[in-house]
C-alpha cells in the first residue's frame, strides 16, 4: 500500500506548523502586499524572507511582530500560537467571552468537545488503517489532542462563567 505524503500546505493546515510556516500561511491569508503596505515594508524583501523554499532566509523579528500584530487585530493568530506552543512546550487556551455565556453557549462548548473527540477518533482510525502510524499521522493526532484539550478547558470555563464562579 503506497503512502501519500501531505503537501506543505496540507501539513500546515492539519498539523502544528513550525513558526516560519505559520507566519507565511498567516501572511498569505491576510495578504503579503497588504501587510507590506500597511507597515511600509519593502515588499520584495518581505516576500523573500517569507519564502518557505529558501531555508537561509527567515522573517526578521520586526516582521514577526508585525505579522503577529496584524493577525491579532484580524482574529487570525491560531497558527502562530500553535507554532509558539511547539517551541515553548506551552499550551494556549482560548477562553469564552464572559459576557456571553448562557445555556446556548455552554451547549455549544459541549458540542465542540464532542466534535473534537469524533475528529480525533476518525483520525486515529485512519492512521491505523495500514497497521502503523507515520510522522504525518502522528502530527495530526498531536494537533487533535491540543484542540481536544483546548475544547475541554473552554467547556469548563464556560460552565464556571455560567454559574458565576470567577476564574482563578
Amino acid at each position: 500500500m503506497s503512502i501519500t505524503r501531505m503537501s506543505r500546505i496540507e501539513l500546515a493546515q492539519n498539523t502544528l506548523p513550525d513558526l516560519k510556516t505559520a507566519l507565511v500561511m498567516t501572511a498569505k491569508r491576510q495578504g503579503i502586499k497588504k501587510l507590506a503596505a500597511t507597515y511600509d515594508l519593502n515588499p520584495q524583501q518581505f516576500y523573500n524572507n517569507l519564502n518557505l523554499n529558501d531555508t537561509d532566509r527567515n522573517p526578521t523579528l520586526q516582521q514577526f511582530e508585525l505579522i503577529t500584530e496584524y493577525a491579532r487585530d484580524h482574529d487570525d493568530v491560531e497558527q502562530i500560537l500553535d507554532a509558539l506552543a511547539l517551541i515553548t512546550g506551552c499550551v494556549w487556551l482560548p477562553w469564552p467571552d464572559a459576557g456571553e455565556t448562557g445555556k446556548t453557549e455552554l451547549f455549544g462548548e459541549v458540542a465542540e468537545l464532542v466534535t473534537r473527540v469524533g475528529k480525533m477518533t476518525s483520525n486515529t482510525r485512519d492512521a491505523l488503517k495500514d497497521g502503523r502510524v507515520d510522522a504525518d499521522e502522528l502530527a495530526i493526532l498531536e494537533k487533535d489532542l491540543l484542540r481536544l484539550f483546548q475544547s475541554g478547558c473552554r467547556l469548563v470555563e464556560a460552565a464556571r462563567l455560567f454559574d458565576g464562579v470567577t476564574h482563578g
